[in-house]
């Protein structure tokens, strides 16, 4: 969409850069700048999210029919609105597909992260087995299975729902 090769290759080179960050990492680059909590993580987590769908939305915009913007063009629209009417409507069953299955990720991965002290249930998970409290290790990984099997169900069905 954008006509500036270079624009188009500095935006690709930055989500491969984000992407290549391993989450670990960045959980622990943002647990020393924000320190130990919640917030580290949900940083961790939204940077890979971010830069996966966006490479995988990026390149879906590249593959799309450009007929219905060119006509909408035409027709005296401005850019961003026969964006919105020519290519989002193209893109968006993709969109949705792609973003439920990140989220579903991003529910395992809060569960890790939080395990190296990044909040949330990893550091409930990691004070039980210190504790040694392995009833409650084990309530927390069924609630934490329970939880993963119903998002992807949910997931799927609205991903077939979608194609």
């Amino acid at each position: 969409m954008v006509k500036s090769k270079i624009i188009n290759s500095l935006t690709k080179l930055l989500f491969s850069i984000i992407r290549t960050i391993p989450t670990l990492v960045s959980a622990l680059i943002f647990t020393y700048i924000f320190g130990l909590g919640t917030f580290a993580g949900t940083c961790a987590i939204f940077l890979f999210s971010f830069s996966y769908v966006g490479k995988l939305l990026y390149e879906q915009i590249e593959t799309v029919n450009m007929g219905a913007y060119e006509a909408l063009i035409s027709m005296g629209y401005t850019s961003p609105l026969a964006f919105i009417k020519g290519i989002i409507p193209q893109i968006l069953p993709y969109y949705l597909s792609t973003s439920l299955y990140n989220f579903e990720g991003n529910v395992r991965y809060a569960a890790i992260l939080g395990y190296v002290g990044a909040g949330g249930l990893g550091l409930l998970i990691n004070e039980n087995i210190n504790w040694r409290d392995y009833n409650r290790v084990g309530t927390i990984l069924l609630a934490l299975l329970i939880t993963v099997f119903l998002i992807e169900n949910i997931s799927h069905y609205f991903r077939n729902k979608l194609n």
